[in-house]
């Protein structure tokens, strides 16, 4: 699978995209979800050239981690991997990298290895990853999810509208065109 590495321009935290973008996608992935992998693989990249890069669209990333333990760590690593400014490099290197669903995937070693290749200080990243109070972010964002109606992921909301799972290409760029129209 070939890493979707977006320019820095375009990257701010857990969102890519201009911070003033007409539109804003928020979208909630486990990383263990396959389908996110598809999410993060093939539409991400795809959005990112039709509407990102046009300063037209911002896409908000946030955690529902809910498959398991692996979903926690790998989610918690990415906190970490923000404060050094390389979420989506990290990020895009976990979807390139799944493998089943608590088996290992995301395992603290093959975290750790994933953080290097995104190029963290990973002294910072170790310590910032064994800090408890990092993990309740995580689960906090996990609840506001559940309490904004997600139930699986991946979950999309644009204004009023949202739905689980990846709709049709030409309905998400409907979507996303109507949102655009004053």
């Amino acid at each position: 699978v070939p890493v979707f590495t977006p320019d820095a321009e375009f990257t701010s935290g857990k969102g890519l995209g201009a911070a003033d973008a007409p539109v804003t996608l928020e979208v909630w992935t486990d990383f263990q979800c396959s389908v996110c992998g598809v999410w993060a693989n093939g539409s991400e990249p795809f959005l990112y050239e039709k509407y990102i890069k046009e300063g037209k669209l911002r896409i908000e990333h946030k955690f529902f981690a809910f498959l398991g333990e692996e979903s926690f760590t790998s989610a918690v690593g990415a906190v970490c991997a923000d404060k050094q400014e390389k979420f989506w490099a990290y990020h895009s290197l976990l979807y390139a990298n799944q493998d089943g669903v608590n088996e290992g995937a995301y395992s603290a070693p093959r975290l750790r290895i994933l953080a290097a290749a995104a190029g963290l200080d990973l002294t910072a990243w170790e310590s910032c990853i064994a800090d408890p109070a990092i993990r309740t972010e995580v689960e906090a964002e996990s609840a506001a999810a559940r309490a904004a109606g997600v139930t699986g992921t991946p979950a999309l909301k644009i204004g009023d509208w949202m739905q689980a799972g990846i709709p049709a290409e030409a309905d998400l760029y409907k979507r996303i065109d109507d949102a655009l129209k004053p």
